[in-house]
């Protein structure tokens, strides 16, 4: 008995300690390694193969032994909430320290208020000669000060770097002031960056935007590092299984009901990759109505985001669920466990490669940009207020972006000076990396981002201040109700699709252009956050009591 118990304890002893004992030698990091520390909503192998790439190149070009701390606390929304009460426990310590005053409501809120900017007022006193006398000075003026403070300050979340997401979310970091173009010497970060390298910031190769979206802040408070597109993934063998012979190509593909159940979409509140994939959706339904019914101006985008809604909801009502992570859907439609997703390219073109036959080199996955449906948009990568590492912080963004960091981005694994472990197949943002010479060792030796996204021209002025109503009005009409939504979708399609019956499922009235401008909008600006929760369950229900009616009437036939 005592023998078998030993064996018992030895085997598990090994599970435990192999992995460890087999850890290659480069992955081991000294006690005495300087410490980088980095906040992404990255994946695994990102962080894998940067981390090694990093480390070989500062001990290669500068003799230092260093390590990166990653932090994922979710995707790119979540991120940024988190950074966002980080600092605000933070700056509460100083505000009560500088002024005696207490930290309420309205200066949380007002510190990173960019609409207070000092250049954008009078002068108010300078805090770090003397604070201001605001005992007894009007809400407004403590307000401003307040911004001022923070501005003037080098509070740190004791994180040196953001790296990857959206545009708009870095944008919004920036404009808060958490992102900054300078540590608080003015030696790193971004803007050092592009005066020591002038020519990487040129249109020929690190463009400051293309087909109208921003490849970096034009103060460099955060720059691009990769490319991004969006599209659908699709499983052969589940679209055999359908009976669907032709893939989807196109957004509207979605909507069709032999999809029911198989379409894998993720939470747009959650990910804003994934808010991003559902913009495109619309910026795609604006330019198809402006051209074929020659509209124009704020008609066009008033009828193309109407009929975004529509096209949403009836894709929302195929689908499975709206999951929290973005890359469960590909991995959802690799396993069959749903037929086709939403996501974002380098997800679709990530498994597409790991479920490819080396024999044929067929894969059951495929990845499909929507034509005329996506722009090519840039992961960012930004300096945190209040950096612990600036210098550290300054090589590793200085490395992204040089030519030998962006070949981790699409070499193939084993070539030389690409990735050791995971193709990552992106799309790097240089433009001078699409030449002759790298294309033996790319992953997508004929993929051209620049190319592919010329039939395209993102429109911000359409739908950019509409990123926020987005995520809400797909929340209150789609996720909240999906349960309803899906009932009386089934009745619909099993009723023949009744005219009159898929006018009432496509009563987009509440979250209507004219809605979501007017009302939506405005209200989600409004710092009152229990106004913007009683809206979005009035919305909810609204949509939940039209969904039961519509299957109650066209369930029974």
């Amino acid at each position: 008995m005592l023998a078998r118990l030993a064996i018992v304890l030895a085997s598990l002893a090994a599970v435990l300690v192999a992995p460890f004992l087999l850890r290659p030698e480069e992955e081991k990091v000294s006690e005495k390694a300087e410490r980088l520390v980095i906040i992404t909503p990255h994946i695994e192998s990102i962080q894998a193969e940067f981390t090694r790439a990093f480390r070989a190149h500062m001990r290669a070009a500068h003799g230092r032994e260093v390590a990166i701390d990653w932090r994922q606390p979710g995707g790119t929304s979540e991120i940024s909430r988190f950074l966002r009460s980080e600092y605000s426990t933070r700056f509460e310590t100083l505000w009560r320290e500088r002024t005696g005053l207490p930290f309420t409501l309205a200066i949380r809120d007002a510190f990173t208020n960019p609409k207070l900017d000092p250049d954008k007022h009078t002068s108010r006193g300078d805090f770090s000669v003397e604070p201001p006398p605001l005992k007894g000075a009007a809400p407004e003026a403590q307000a401003a000060a307040a911004r001022q403070l923070f501005l003037e300050s080098d509070i740190g979340a004791g994180i040196d770097l953001f790296f990857g997401g959206g545009a708009f979310d870095f944008e919004r970091q920036a404009a808060a002031g958490l992102l900054v173009a300078r540590d608080a010497g003015g030696q790193f970060g971004p803007a050092a960056i592009a005066e020591t390298h002038p020519t990487w910031f040129t249109d020929a190769v690190m463009p400051q935007s293309f087909s109208g979206e921003p490849f970096r802040d034009p103060a460099y408070r955060w720059v691009g590092t990769v490319l991004s597109a969006f599209g659908i993934c699709y499983n052969r063998d589940s679209l055999a299984r359908l009976g669907i012979e032709t893939p989807p190509d196109e957004w509207s593909d979605l909507e069709d009901p032999r999809y029911r159940g198989h379409v894998a979409l993720a939470d747009p509140t959650k990910s804003g990759s994934t808010t991003k994939a559902f913009e495109m959706l619309v910026q795609e339904r604006i330019q198809t109505l402006a051209r074929d019914r020659g509209l124009s101006g704020e008609a066009a985008v008033a009828a193309g985001w109407n009929e975004a809604m529509r096209l949403i909801l009836r894709i929302s009502a195929n689908s499975r669920y709206f999951t929290d992570s973005s890359a469960k859907v590909p991995r959802d439609v690799a396993m069959g466990d749903a037929a086709v997703g939403m996501c974002i390219d380098f997800y679709g073109r990530s498994y597409h490669e790991l479920y490819r036959d080396p024999a044929t080199g067929e894969s059951r996955i495929e990845f499909v940009m929507p034509r005329g449906g996506t722009s090519i948009g840039a992961d960012p990568i930004g300096l945190l207020r209040g950096a612990p590492h600036p210098e550290l912080a300054h090589h590793f963004i200085e490395f992204v972006l040089s030519p030998e960091g962006q070949k981790i981005w699409n070499y193939r694994v084993g070539a030389p000076g690409g990735p050791t472990r995971h193709a990552l197949r992106r799309p790097p943002i240089r433009r001078d990396f699409y030449v002759e010479a790298n294309f033996p060792h790319m992953t997508d030796p004929t993929f051209d981002p620049y190319r592919a996204a010329e039939g395209f021209t993102y429109h911000p002025e359409w739908t950019g201040s509409l990123f926020a109503p987005l995520r809400f009005v797909i929340r209150a009409a789609c996720m909240d109700p999906h349960e309803e939504q899906i009932a009386a979708w089934e009745a619909l399609v099993a009723s023949g699709l009744p005219a009159e019956g898929v006018a009432a499922f496509e009563a987009v009235e509440p979250i209507s252009y004219e809605a979501v401008v007017q009302q939506i909008g405005p209200a989600l600006k409004n710092s009152d956050k229990v106004a913007q929760v009683r809206l979005g369950r009035e919305l909810a229900e609204q949509f939940r009591k039209s969904y039961l009616a519509i299957a109650a009437e066209y369930g029974g036939r």
